[in-house]
Parts: C-alpha cells; structure tokens; sequence
C-alpha cells in the first residue's frame, strides 16, 4: 500500500519514490532506478505493471524542474486550503506472496552477464589464456619432418598372395540349407543367427551364425516374434530374423555376394592370373564397347593368362610360354575379384580358333570373332 496523501504531497508523488519533498534530483532519479529495477514487468517474482506505471508517472513529474515546481506550488495552495482529504491509495500486488530480493541503491539486481562470480570471470580468464597460448604454439611451431631413423613401432604383416583362401579375403563363404531357396542372407551391421525351437522349454536356442548371402528356404512369417521360418535340414526347421533376409534364389544370392565383394577395380591391362613363363610376348587389343577379362588356357585346361582390357584398350605382355592355348573371352560391368566374374551383365564366349606362341603374337577382342558361348562356371574355374 502506497502511503496516503498528505497536503505537502498532495498527488502522493514523493511517496511514491520513498521521498520527502525536499529530495534533491540526485535523489529522485537514485529511487526511481531502484524502484524500476524491481517492479519493472520483465523482472521475475517482483515485477508489477501497475506499480510501475504509477512510480513512472511520479518520476516524470519530479524529475522535470519545470512540472515540479509547478506540483510544489499546487502542493502549498493545497496545504492552505482546508477542504483537503487525504485519500489512501492501494496498489494491488500479485495474488502469489513474493520474496523481493534485498536490493542496494545505485546496484543492479536483475540477472545479468556482470552478474557473474568472482570465481567464474577467473575461471573464464584462465581458459582464454590456454587458448591463446595453444594457438600460439600451433601457429609458432616448426613443421613436422618425416625421419627415416625412427622404426615403425607396428608389427610387419606380408600381404596376402593372390591364391590366399576366399575366406580370409571375402569373410565365410555363403551356405545353402535345405530346400529350395527363395530368400538369401543379406549383409547386416549384426549377424544372422540361425535358431532351433526347443518345444520342452519353449525356447529358441542359437545353432550358429549364417554368413551373408546364404540361401534358405523360407516357409513363413512369424510375425509375433519377425522370424522367418526356415527348412534347417530333412528333419527340422529353424528361424531367422527376417530383418537379414531378402528375397531372391541362389542366382540371385550369388549375384549379389559377387557384386558386394568385387574388390578394387581393374586397372586397363592388369594381369589378374599369369601362371607360366617364358620368353614369348602377346600383344591384345580390347576393340569391344565394354570391360573384357581374356583368358588363355593351356592344354590342361588351367589359366595360363588373365587379363583385364578397358574397351579401346591396348596391352603388351612379356614372359609367355611357347605353346598351343585355347582363348577365352567376357564381357560384362563390375568385375568381382572374389568370383572371377563380371557381377552384371556378363557374356561369356570361347574363340573357335586356337592361339599358337609364338607365332601368334597379337590377339584382337571383337564382337563379331567366331566363337561359342560358354557358361559363367566354365570361364570363372581356373
């Protein structure tokens, strides 16, 4: 409650500010902050709209020399008229009881940056300095230099022949569980686990791991659990989850592991096999519209010569042995290193005529060369 009019303060102006008439500017302008900083609207718990609006209207009067003179005389004709009534005036507050925080004249009390502890600007000050100095030292430090004197603190591991076990590059090869497939094990950050039903305890009891692009028969959904039941074998079924399983056949599965393990690309003119020596050379010439891997076989049957042409490309190859070879050709995209394939659109064909070094020294790959055609599984075994 504000305090009531009084005939030296007739509009309560000076009360309003917790003043007595003869306060000083200095004086009015020190209350109305501090006033202002606690019943300002924004401020929590202590704001008031009202309140505010009635020491702003106090404060515009006293604070102009002009309208407080003015206010002062019409307080001395008040003071000699004795029809005056002093009136009590009631600022309502919020329903909810506030605990203003103690507030000391000329201080700032609302939350703010300068608020911040003494602890915390050293705090503050400390950490701009270490990033200050760790720039420096970035900025300042001399480059690095490579020393051929310092020993490699790893263990030296002999890279992989060319004839290392499938399993070592390419991970377990896929497996087929009986039946006839129509869904294949899909590669997932997680394994697929095969499981068996264990009817006595109800359970399901891990059998072991499927590795990805493994073919199994699927029979149906569980879609309680999102198993696939699977034939495990001629006289019980297992289940998978059918998050590792997707659609498709054994040609399907086998495409789809070739493609997903096709390793590097080919370089134009890279030997992918070169298994007998001699002192004849062969130059091949790619003059197909697509990738072509030519192979020459020698009498038994084994790749003597494998290599990788990019179409339009021209290779020389020293080192072959004199004989009597048999050529095979495929064309195809996406040669698969692990399956000795082309991954898509693969055509495999075989040259009517035989190669004899060395008095042939120079093969062409064309479209139109006489030839059969021959399987993927005859031109991939080497």
């Amino acid at each position: 409650m504000v305090p009531p009019r009084t005939r030296a303060d007739p509009e309560d102006y000076y009360a309003r500010l917790g003043l007595s008439p003869a306060a000083s500017r200095a004086e009015i302008v020190t209350a109305f902050r501090v006033k202002a900083r606690l019943l300002h609207p924004d401020v929590p718990k202590t704001g008031n709209a009202v309140a505010f609006v009635a020491v702003k209207q106090a404060y515009d009067v006293l604070s102009n020399a002009e309208r407080r003179s003015a206010y002062d005389r019409g307080a001395v004709e008040a003071a000699n008229d004795d029809d005056f009534e002093p009136e009590e005036i009631v600022v309502r507050r919020p329903v909810r009881p506030v605990q203003p925080e103690p507030v000391m004249a000329g201080v700032l009390q609302r939350p703010g940056f300068f608020d911040l502890s003494t602890m915390l600007w050293i705090g503050l000050a400390v950490f701009l300095c270490l990033c200050v100095y760790q720039a420096a030292t970035h900025l300042l430090a001399p480059p690095r230099t490579v020393r051929d004197d310092i020993p490699p603190n790893a263990a030296i591991v002999a890279p992989l022949s060319p004839t290392a076990h499938q399993a070592v590059l390419y991970g377990p090869a896929p497996v087929r569980l009986a039946g006839v497939p129509n869904f294949y094990v899909a590669p997932n950050a997680s394994p697929a686990i095969l499981w068996r039903l264990d009817a006595e305890h109800g359970t399901l009891i891990p059998v072991g791991r499927m590795p990805p692009f493994s073919s199994v028969h699927a029979i149906r959904l569980i879609r309680q659990s999102g198993m696939l039941e699977v034939t495990m074998n001629d006289h019980a079924n297992g289940f998978i989850s059918a998050d590792h399983l997707t659609p498709g056949n054994v040609v399907a599965a086998r495409r789809a592991y070739c493609g997903y393990n096709a390793g590097s690309p080919p370089t134009d003119g890279e030997l992918l096999e070169h298994r007998v020596t001699g002192g004849a050379t062969l130059e091949i010439d790619n003059r197909a519209v697509q990738p072509v891997v030519v192979k020459l076989r020698d009498a038994t049957g084994a790749v003597a010569l494998a290599v990788y042409m990019e179409p339009g490309g021209h290779a020389a190859f020293d080192g072959l042995a004199d004989g009597v070879y048999q050529t095979e050709f495929a064309i195809g995209e996406l040669w698969s290193r692990a399956c000795n394939t082309f991954a898509a659109g693969m055509r495999a064909r075989r040259l009517d005529a035989a190669l004899t070094v060395p008095r042939d020294s120079h093969l062409a790959v064309t479209a139109d060369e006489p030839a059969v055609d021959i399987t993927e599984q005859a031109f991939e075994r080497n």
